[in-house]
């Protein structure tokens, strides 16, 4: 039963360290490809909330007359900055049709909102290298103390239904509520993180929250399909060696 009690617990520690790698690493990939916004403004049709709601905003006018090319990439340029701590974001301007400034995109709540995202990925890849030094150690203890490592589909077993658990949870609680509550807790009590339409450029060209469902998902997909991967080396790396 000790026996048993230790595989289980080195072997669901190890996993969880790298799935957090593998978030992290799902998570830049992602962001090399925009998250596949381009996909994403035709599928959920974003054209039609820019039409709808640019002309009416409180803050900025003319986004209206941008075109996809240029929301396209206004959104990779929020991305960059994102991913550089927040670097160029207040300074980010949208042109017209003839390429000619018309105003800055973000108003200076966005910008503290976007940098808010962008220290909380920052911070995460702690929670990568932590689990990459811990996965090192787990790999040398596999060697070392001779600890049985279970079979890939037990871990597949143990993640997805964890997952599956997670979004029955999600689903029942409801997503909106969810994603309200997730804001609530990680994000400073004194920043703006809900924005409506007709007084943010930055959710109209997201039509939030609609983009973030489709985002959520690519990245858990990616996720598990790197986390399997590493398994599936892992236990194939030790074997041989065996």
């Amino acid at each position: 039963m000790k026996s048993f009690v230790s595989t289980f617990c080195f072997n669901f520690l190890f996993s969880i360290s790298l799935f957090f790698v593998s978030f992290y690493v799902a998570w830049q990939l992602s962001a090399t490809t925009n998250f596949l916004y381009s996909m994403w403004y035709e599928v959920i049709n974003i054209e039609s909330a820019i039409q709808k709601y640019a002309p009416h905003n409180n803050h900025r006018k003319g986004f209206e007359r941008t075109n996809k090319k240029e929301q396209l990439r206004l959104f990779s340029e929020i991305v960059s900055g994102i991913q550089n701590k927040g670097k160029g974001l207040a300074q980010l301007e949208y042109l017209d049709r003839n390429n000619k400034a018309i105003d800055t995109l973000l108003t200076d709540a966005e910008v503290i909102h976007l940098t808010d995202v962008a220290n909380l990925i920052n911070n995460f890849k702690y929670f990568a290298i932590a689990g990459i030094l811990i996965a090192v150690l787990g790999f040398l203890l596999l060697f070392v103390c001779n600890v049985k490592f279970s079979k890939l589909r037990y871990h597949l077993v143990g993640g997805v239904g964890l997952v599956i658990l997670l979004l029955i949870f999600v689903f029942i609680a409801g997503p909106t509520k969810v994603f309200y509550a997730g804001h609530d807790l990680i994000f400073p009590n004194q920043h703006q993180w809900f924005f409506y339409y007709e007084d943010s450029l930055m959710s109209t060209m997201m039509k939030a929250p609609a983009l973030f469902g489709p985002i959520a998902a690519q990245l858990l997909i990616l996720t598990i399909i790197i986390w399997s991967l590493l398994i599936y080396l892992i236990k194939k790396i030790r074997i041989e060696i065996i």
